[in-house]
């Protein structure tokens, strides 16, 4: 379901512990298939106190943001509150859905607008179409009545 990549960085010291909350210090990061097209980039870090604060995110609490990137992927991250057990969190990761509804949603949208685009297309090509046969017809008949052999 998903690679096992692991992408631990300076902030983390080498370890997967997280030490930073800058952006970039992630201590885990991995895209996860979804098996229909649909990639997810989940990024894990620990939530700064200023979010925590916010948000009021409890101890066995998370926060996901999610978005939109690029086709057929999504981008969520996830800010644990800093006593989240780091056992669980690959796997908190992992099992939910973050991310993967704003991909799908995105994606019906886009193709629901590309079968408007095509149609409309479809509809312009038709009459233009039409338009051709006319004019074809009527050059034969002018060819017809004025250069007929028998002049």
């Amino acid at each position: 379901m998903s690679d096992s990549k692991s992408i631990p960085t300076h902030g983390t010291g080498g370890t997967g512990m997280p030490g930073a909350f800058l952006p970039g210090d992630w201590f885990f990061e991995f895209r996860q298939d979804y098996g229909d097209g649909i990639r997810v980039t989940k990024r894990g870090l620990d939530a700064s106190l200023l979010v925590v604060r916010k948000y009021d995110i409890g101890r066995n609490e998370v926060l996901a943001f999610s978005t939109y990137d690029g086709k057929r992927r999504a981008m969520t991250v996830f800010h644990f509150h800093p006593d989240f057990d780091l056992r669980r969190r690959r796997h908190y990761m992992e099992v939910h859905r973050e991310g993967y509804d704003v991909a799908r949603e995105v994606c019906a949208h886009l193709d629901a607008e590309r079968a408007r685009r095509q149609e409309a297309l479809r509809r312009r090509l038709a009459k233009a179409r039409r338009a051709v046969t006319v004019a074809a017809h009527a050059a034969a008949v002018f060819i017809l009545a004025h250069y007929s052999p028998g002049r």
